[in-house]
């Protein structure tokens, strides 16, 4: 190099530092982003995994049926009368009531009693309620147990329902992998039974007409009550589970194994936690959790069946609207009229089954035994039959019903030749007056429909096994009043008629 002559430097080796940094600084990128979207990957992967696993669970869980003394069969869903498992003695499927229908039922009856105006009638309706109470405790102890490893129940049919083996076999099998290797940890799942703090749509409607007992907008959700909700009527607490339409999976942040402020709760969400192994050259694990609303497939109400009055031998003076058969004197003991003698076929059908009997029939309200007042007996035969239409049941209905005008019978006589005195021997007992029987039913949006029939005079009324029946003698006419109604008061809003 000559003296005075620029320095040129050599560029070629500082670009492919340069180069090289940066190759090095983009490598170190790709490599973050691909962990990252590995991880995040496995965590959708599991994520996915284990909301299969608490669907898998919370339709088990809706599956499982008990039997309880208070309330017949009772599960987390209505189910119809055709089940394998639920047949009565008679032969005959019994349907299945989710514990929220009853506990629904139960308020709205509540409510109806209160327009009526009728104190025995709330008193049912409460003793209803406790008798939830108790088949809740029963359905929570069964599905605490069924969720359990190894825990199982029984369906309608008579089935095994295996809610945490489904659980996991639906983890197990869930097939969607993004990216990276992880694993579930075998033995690791773990389900639990807790409630949803501020609530979660029920399958249970609000009553109707709405401004007959209006549910505060805190209370519902659209037309049916909030779950995990206190809803009060007349100072009586009103709770129901979160069991919605269909099983849906809810956020498990607001998962509470048990929330304080309430006076009682039905925990129905399920929650699913496991772990899972995101690298298997590595001990570090994750856990995930997500919580299933269960749900009720089927809604049954109104049942089918109807309340009658029946007038064989005409109609009577006294008795011209369903109202007069709680309010008129001579049904409470006024006018010369007696008590009404309380009684209950034992063994079958009497006096067609061979062995059957009738009985003195236990008060429902305090289990005593002896004559009551008729207008006592037709109030427990109107609750009963309210009853039938569960939740659905129209208030206003209910109440314009008591004051319908019942229909004469047509032709108003009739010409009757047959037995009297139970003798079985017949005889010509000329014009009398016709029989009528007066039918109200429940339409399927829960209002009251009233048609009447004729009805032939007969000596001998058979009564069902369990049934009740109670008569009364009215002085004044000599005409014999039956009210007859089914008191099987373990089936609760289900088969009476």
């Amino acid at each position: 190099m000559k003296k005075g002559q620029p320095c040129n430097r050599n560029d070629n080796g500082n670009m492919l530092a340069l180069i090289g940094a940066f190759a090095f600084i983009i490598i170190a990128l790709i490599l973050l982003c691909l962990g990252y979207v590995r991880f995040v990957g496995s965590n959708s992967e599991q994520r996915t995994a284990v909301e299969s696993a608490a669907i898998a669970a919370a339709r088990d869980c809706s599956r499982i049926v008990i039997n309880s003394d208070e309330c017949g069969y009772v599960s987390l869903s209505d189910y119809a009368p055709n089940g394998a498992a639920t047949i009565a003695g008679d032969g005959f499927p019994l349907p299945v009531r989710s514990i929220n229908t009853i506990i629904g039922t139960a308020r709205l009856d509540l409510i109806i009693a209160d327009k009526l105006g009728q104190p025995i009638m709330e008193d049912l309706a409460k003793q209803d309620l406790d008798n939830a109470m108790l088949a809740k405790d029963l359905l929570v102890t069964a599905l605490t147990d069924a969720i359990q490893p190894g825990g199982t129940g029984q369906d309608k049919d008579g089935n095994s329902v295996t809610p945490y083996a489904s659980a996991q076999t639906a983890y197990q099998q869930n097939q969607i992998r993004m990216t990276g290797h992880s694993g579930y940890v075998a033995n690791s799942l773990q389900l639990s039974l807790g409630s949803l703090e501020g609530g979660s749509l029920t399958a249970i409607p609000i009553p109707q007409p709405t401004d007959q007992a209006p549910v505060p907008a805190s209370m519902r959700i659209g037309n049916f009550y909030k779950s995990y909700t206190n809803i009060p009527y007349k100072s009586v607490d009103f709770v129901f589970g979160g069991i919605s339409d269909s099983i849906r999976i809810v956020d498990n942040k607001l998962w509470k194994a048990t929330i304080a402020e309430l006076p009682y709760q039905i925990p129905t969400i399920i929650r699913a936690e496991a772990k899972e192994n995101l690298d298997p050259n590595s001990s570090y694990t994750t856990t995930v959790v997500a919580c299933a609303q269960p749900a009720t497939v089927f809604d049954p109400l109104p049942a089918p069946g109807a309340l009658s009055i029946s007038l064989p031998d005409g109609p009577v003076p006294e008795i011209t609207r369903p109202i007069d058969l709680y309010t008129h004197a001579k049904m409470s003991g006024g006018g010369g009229s007696s008590s009404a003698t309380m009684l209950t076929a034992k063994n079958g059908d009497y006096p067609l089954d061979a062995g059957s009997h009738m009985a003195a029939m236990k008060w429902p309200l305090d289990g005593s035994i002896g004559p009551r007042q008729p207008s006592e007996v037709w109030r427990v035969a109107l609750h009963d039959w309210i009853r039938r239409g569960g939740t659905k049941t129209n208030i206003s209905s209910v109440v314009n019903m008591q004051t319908t005008v019942l229909d004469a019978p047509t032709p108003p006589t009739f010409t009757w030749v047959g037995p009297i005195n139970y003798s079985g021997v017949y005889h010509a007992l000329g014009t009398i007056p016709s029989g009528i029987i007066h039918i109200f039913k429940f339409a399927s949006d829960g209002a009251v429909i009233y048609l009447s029939k004729p009805l032939t005079p007969t000596p001998l009324y058979a009564s069902s096994h369990e049934q009740s029946m109670a008569k009364q003698w009215v002085v004044s006419t000599q005409v014999r009043l039956a009210t007859r109604y089914l008191i099987s008061r373990r089936l609760v809003g289900s088969s009476h008629s």
